[in-house]
């Protein structure tokens, strides 16, 4: 099954990652805090039940849980320079497949950008034809000059637009660009999705104050205007990864269904290695703690576990949490298959 996730994944393919939990014991519905058996398979996009966001479905023998799997949001900096250089550090931090493009043999490089996945050094008008940009992609122009910002964002403009369209540079100037867009007949509704200012405005006036800007910004559009059609998951890419070709032992625990007002919902996951440390996270505090010593306790074991946990306010007042909650975890033991 792994194998075939890595090929969907390698081929930039969006599918369902199907678990069916059944109770070990009866073979039915699971109750909580009990081992549980589990049923794996991949279902695709054209599929019916195929579902967008995480979800857990109860069924009549059994909850099924629809994960959506798919490569990193792409983020398409166009522009070397200072900021640009930032932004890619911070935003491959949080995420984001990041593609820098720039015309410049200096500013177009590996070792400028060590967290880019791809650096292309070649002519904005060339390059951008080759990106096939779509509703998936997030775009940040932040190019040497107003002139090369104009070239990129009129192409991006007459062509399928990105989920996240920003560019640098300030409101005066840009409306001159907008108004001549509009003499060249680019429909308004498409201009209106430029974000100009690019980024949140926080005041910043150095290189990283204003990446940190354009990745907030980012970042809000991440996780609260995802469009239809595209993947709305917690889901950390570099947890999915260590799953897929880690080779340590260890745990997987992951958020089935969340309610109040806990900081990770579903489909967040966190890997449980021999030494107690970690990579990803189910929210922290209280919660996560006990998630640890089960999974460390599952680590080795084969087997499954269904982890209910509940933290009213009382109680998180008491232990000195900030968040309450209802949680609904599956923390297995990771075979290496």
């Amino acid at each position: 099954m792994k194998k075939h996730l890595q090929k969907y994944l390698f081929e930039e393919k969006v599918c369902n990652l199907v678990t069916e939990i059944s109770s070990k014991e009866t073979g039915g519905i699971p109750e909580p805090n009990t081992n549980v058996i589990l049923k794996r398979k991949i279902i695709e996009q054209t599929e019916e039940d195929f579902s967008y966001q995480p979800i857990l479905r109860k069924e009549e023998n059994a909850y099924r849980f629809f994960e959506p799997i798919a490569k990193e949001e792409r983020l398409i900096v166009l522009g070397g320079g200072h900021i640009s250089g930032y932004l890619c550090e911070f935003a491959a931090k949080t995420g984001f497949d990041v593609w820098v493009v720039d015309e410049r043999e200096e500013f177009s490089n590996r070792e400028r950008f060590p967290h880019a996945k791809k650096v292309i050094c070649g002519k904005f008008t060339d390059v951008l034809p080759t990106l096939n940009i779509n509703k998936n992609d997030y775009v940040a122009i932040v190019t040497r000059g107003h002139s090369c910002d104009g070239d990129c964002l009129y192409y991006i403009l007459t062509h399928e637009l990105p989920g996240y369209l920003g560019m640098i540079g300030s409101k005066r100037r840009v409306s001159a660009q907008f108004k001549m867009f509009r003499e060249m007949g680019v429909p308004e509704e498409k201009i209106a999705q430029v974000h100009n200012p690019i980024g949140l405005p926080i005041n910043g006036v150095t290189p990283p104050e204003i990446a940190i800007s354009i990745l907030a910004e980012l970042i809000l559009e991440k996780r609260t205007k995802k469009t239809d059609g595209t993947v709305q998951t917690e889901l950390d890419y570099e947890v999915l990864l260590e799953w897929l070709n880690g080779t340590r032992p260890c745990a997987m625990a992951t958020i089935l269904k969340a309610q109040g007002s806990s900081p990770r919902k579903e489909g967040a996951k966190m890997l449980i290695f021999e030494d107690k440390s970690i990579l990803g996270s189910v929210g922290g505090g209280l919660a996560e703690s006990k998630v640890i010593e089960k999974g460390h306790e599952m680590i080795g074991s084969g087997g499954a576990f269904l982890f209910h946990f509940v933290m009213d306010a009382d109680v998180a007042a008491r232990v000195g949490m900030a968040c309450g909650g209802t949680f609904d975890m599956l923390i297995e033991d990771v075979v290496r298959e």
